[in-house]
């Protein structure tokens, strides 16, 4: 039951003991949500900056760093608000500085703000934490990078020319360079491996009730997960804060009303997060083949598929592109020979179609050193060339 307990929150055992210690459901969502949001925004930046390259194309560029620096402003005002990351704060957590001394009677007695604040992290943990949240997410990434841009694990074997320098200076730097380059891209693989397993055997820790942190850190920082009893309230309030007069502190009012405004936006990030999923999810299902709006035809019956019929050839005009007509202009578009018909009701003038192998310019058949357009159409080369 202590297994079921970490994953189901609804399942009695040790969450009828502790019901605000979170399950591993609820860290698992959490930390994957954190995952999930560097490469959705991402991807929301590049297909905006293929639309406007010229604004969005230097961003997208520099998109660790900018991603980092958001995070980092994002992540500080919920850790120092709610005690708790982004993320967290979502899914209803909170980190929560440990007691040296549990006093079951003491918290019982005490009131929820006197708690609140005794429970408050520090500028210790706060900075810790960041550099966790953000910080060594941006430092793996730029890893990865690196180990990337080296190859990716390949060794040297490949070298065909295995050129040497002139200089013994040079060669020894460039064989410096050249074994930390292969210690590392043989490395980087192993160390993210044991970091792996190191994240896993917390987990499993964790899981099975052997440990009450989430991440070593925490137990280094004396930290650890809690669910949020409802009640709580914001650690850092703005709102509450009277505005210093404009007039005669104008600096200091902007900086109050952008500080504030900051508040507040990063606030709203919560509420907006699910908002946004919805909506990109309607546009999805919306443009989707399964959509019966899209699928339905002129008469409104959405079991049939509307069958689009091709786009009717555009022919030249009857008149001629060119104001002055050569001498040897043809009419592109002549009376075609039909066969012969033994229906009375058949249409006594003939269809008319366009002239076979004939420049739609200058009328010549055959065109001359043919030039074929992206429209279809086939001219002479001259021709073509003239009228552009």
């Amino acid at each position: 039951m202590d297994v079921l307990a970490n994953i189901d929150p609804t399942a009695s055992g040790n969450a009828l003991v502790d019901p605000y210690r979170p399950s591993f459901f609820e860290l698992i969502a959490q930390a994957q949500l954190a995952e999930l949001l560097k490469p959705a925004a991402r991807y929301v930046l590049t297909v905006l900056a293929q639309r406007n390259p010229r604004y969005l194309l230097r961003i997208a560029n520099r998109f660790e760093e900018i991603y980092a620096l958001l995070m980092l402003l994002v992540d500080r005002h919920y850790l120092r608000t709610w005690n708790a990351s982004f993320t967290e704060n979502f899914y209803g957590l909170m980190r929560r500085r440990c007691p040296a001394i549990s006093a079951k009677r003491i918290e019982a007695s005490a009131s929820q703000r006197a708690l609140q604040e005794a429970q408050r992290l520090r500028p210790r943990e706060i900075n810790a934490s960041l550099f966790m949240l953000v910080g060594a997410p941006y430092i793996e990434a730029k890893l990865t990078q690196y180990w990337e841009h080296l190859g990716g694990g390949i060794s040297d074997a490949n070298d065909l020319f295995n050129d040497e320098p002139a200089f013994r200076g040079v060669a020894h730097e460039q064989t410096l360079r050249q074994k930390w380059e292969g210690v590392f891209r043989k490395g980087y693989p192993y160390a993210k491996v044991f970091y792996q397993l190191w994240m896993l055997a917390y987990n499993i820790g964790y899981l099975f009730n052997r440990t009450p942190y989430w991440r070593p850190w925490y137990r280094w920082l004396r930290m650890d997960v809690r669910r949020m009893q409802g009640n709580e309230q914001p650690l850092v309030s703005l709102t509450t804060r009277p505005l210093p007069p404009p007039t005669k502190f104008p600096l200091l009012f902007l900086w109050a009303l952008s500080k504030r405004g900051s508040a507040f936006v990063f606030e709203m990030l919560k509420y907006a997060l699910p908002a946004s999923i919805f909506f990109f999810k309607f546009l999805e299902w919306w443009y989707s083949p399964s959509n019966p709006r899209r699928r339905s035809n002129d008469d409104g019956d959405a079991a049939t598929t509307k069958n689009i019929a091709p786009p009717e050839p555009l022919l030249p005009s009857e008149d001629g592109v060119l104001i002055i007509r050569p001498e040897t202009w043809k009419d592109p578009r002549i009376l075609t020979q039909p066969a012969p018909s033994t229906d009375p009701f058949a249409d006594a003038e003939p269809p008319r179609g366009l002239l076979h192998n004939a420049c739609p310019l200058c009328g010549v058949a055959p065109i001359q050193n043919a030039a074929l357009l992206a429209s279809g159409y086939a001219f002479c080369y001259t021709c073509a060339h003239a009228y552009a």
